[in-house]
């Protein structure tokens, strides 16, 4: 499903400063944490960041980015329904 609104209008709103490495900064979603379990024990703690495809194309898994002054590595990205944004899911350093 498409956003009615335009890309850079909706990360304007909701997003907050990104930044893959030395490079330049962009605008992401951060959700909640989430905890994956199993056995009824914690294994992780996931975050994910929604980001315009064109700003996060080239990010690879292992790479540091930082999340509003937080410290992250990526895990997977991944384009999402049209194309436009992407999911990277994330762990905190």
């Amino acid at each position: 499903m498409a956003f009615p609104e335009l890309p850079d209008a909706f990360l304007n709103e909701f997003g907050v400063t990104c930044q893959i490495g030395a490079g330049t900064a962009f605008l992401g979603i951060l959700d909640s944490p989430m905890d994956v379990i199993a056995g009824g024990m914690a294994l992780s703690r996931e975050y994910l960041l929604t980001a315009k495809t064109s700003d996060v194309s080239t990010t690879a898994r292992g790479t540091s980015i930082t999340v509003d002054s937080a410290s992250y590595i990526v895990r997977e990205n991944r384009p999402i329904d049209d194309g436009v944004f992407s999911e990277l899911l994330l762990s905190k350093v």
